[in-house]
Order: C-alpha cells, then structure tokens, then sequence
C-alpha cells in the first residue's frame, strides 16, 4: 500500500438497519444499505462518504469503506484527544463501517480514523470533507504501524479524558458551585448529539463531555435509582466504560434541598437509563 493516497467517491446509500441520531434531539429510525458503485471502485484502501441524510443541525453520518475486514475501526473528531468506535454495516462490494450519531459535516471537517487490517497492521488516515462538495471525502493515510508497536485497546477498557468543566468540577468536589445549581456544570459547548433510552447512541460519549438528562429521566447507579427533576439535570462525564458504566460529577442531586447543593461524585449505567439525554461538549 503507498504511504499517501487521496481517494474522493461519491456513493449512493440505500437500505440497512441503522439508527439514525439527529442533532436536533429527534431520533428518527432510517433503514439503509451501504453500496459502493462497482464503477467507482478504486484501487484504493479505505474509502469514505458522508451519508445522505441530514439532521436539523446539518449534521451527517461517516461512512468507511474497505476491500478488506478492519477490527478496532475507530474515529476522532478534528484534533480531539479521545476515539468513539464505528460500527459495522452491510455493503454488496466492500466491508462497511460507519457512525450511528451524526458528525460535523461542514466542508473542511476533519476526521482522524484507525483500523487494524487482518494481518495486524493498524493503518492511521486523515479525512477531510471536499471544501466544494460536502459530500465527498478525501482520505490520506498517515501512519502505518507494524503488529506488536502499539497496544490495542480492549473493548472493556474504561475511556478516560478531561475538558474544561470537567476540570472544574473535579476541583471543587464537596464544595458549592455558583448558586448550587446542576446549570453552573453545564459549561458553554455546543450540543453534540443525544443518547436515547436504554443507552442508544452511547457510543459517541467521551469524558469531559456533559450530558442533560431529559426532565423526569432516570438511572441506576451508586445513588440508587436517580431521576432528574422537571427542568432535566446537568452531570459532567469523567470516564466512560464501553458497557455503558459512567462515573460523573453533579450538584443540586438532593430535589432542591440544600444538602445537595455541591459538587459530588456518582456513576451510573446508561443501559439502565429511562428517557434520553443531550449530549453538550464540555467546553
């Protein structure tokens, strides 16, 4: 394989099971299949395409396109520290993997993505959304690593990472923030995506990332059954564990009661969760 490659296709998406997340806190199922046009293929590695379909945000979901099986195919977000796994779709001519939630897709974007190929090299590229055509995506690969030169990360290894207001929050565990409301940990990111009921969509959450719970949505965890209040609530996410296993920093955990009223830390399983939550990025 050449050290640096650019492939630009267009891709038609039909029919296969994937659900769809809109950034606009509707979730919408849409049944697509993954199809590589036999007269498009290139001799090429990796191929990529943002999908079809847009969410309210203008958001779209990636596309990744293989000749050959890939295992640990994950993807990062511009220049962001931590990788969300992709999974695994149908596709007539190639393997297929893509992204349930919906990612920037403003031209210009950039994605970082890794794999490992089947005789265990972990190949590293660069993504780029066409500047002219959104729809189009120009792959480089950057890094090419040998088996035995990096350590694969297990799929129930606990992910850890950090941002500002999780920063914040650390620093102020047993202490009052702002007036005590869950709001002075919501940090002033924009919103990222949406987890839905039962943990649909937990994938996409990284540490330092704050999630909303949607008003009277709940979980279990280490405070027993937890249900948010009629305005939601705000938890900061410090680790996240691929079973779903969260363990967060709140405040204004009590109803209200001043009791609560300081930073704490909890965690919680969001495979156990009851309603949705928003996703916001931390900042």
């Amino acid at each position: 394989m050449k050290n640096s490659f650019y492939a630009l296709i267009t891709l038609s998406l039909f029919q296969n099971i994937v659900l769809a997340e809109d950034h606009s806190y509707e979730s919408k199922p849409k049944l697509q299949r993954q199809i590589v046009d036999s007269g498009e293929i290139v001799a090429s590695e990796l191929l990529a395409k943002m999908g079809e379909e847009e969410s309210l945000s203008g958001y779209r979901q990636l596309f990744l396109y293989s000749p050959r099986a890939l295992r640990g195919v994950e993807m990062r977000i511009g220049d962001a520290e931590n990788w969300s796994s992709l999974g695994e779709f149908k596709s007539d001519t190639h393997k297929a993997y893509g992204t349930k939630s919906f990612l920037p897709s403003a031209p210009g974007q950039k994605f970082t993505i890794r794999a490992i190929r089947e005789d265990g090299t972990r190949v590293t590229s660069l993504l780029v959304i066409d500047s002219r055509n959104p729809s189009l995506v120009e792959v480089k690969t950057m890094k090419e690593e040998p088996r035995g030169s990096f350590e694969e990360v297990k799929k129930t290894q606990r992910i850890t990472g950090t941002s500002s207001i999780l920063t914040k929050a650390q620093s102020n565990i047993g202490h009052r923030l702002g007036s005590g409301d869950c709001s002075a940990l919501r940090g002033s990111g924009p919103a990222l995506g949406r987890i839905g009921g039962g943990g649909v969509g937990l994938e996409q959450l990284m540490p330092g990332q704050v999630l909303r719970l949607s008003p009277g949505a709940g979980l279990q965890g280490s405070m027993g059954y937890f249900r948010a209040g009629e305005t939601g609530h705000y938890i900061v996410v410090e680790s996240v564990n691929p079973n779903g296993q969260i363990t967060f920093l709140d405040q204004n955990w009590a109803g209200g009661s001043s009791s609560g009223q300081f930073v704490r830390r909890a965690s919680g399983n969001l495979r156990t969760l009851n309603g949705s939550a928003t996703i916001y990025s931390g900042n």
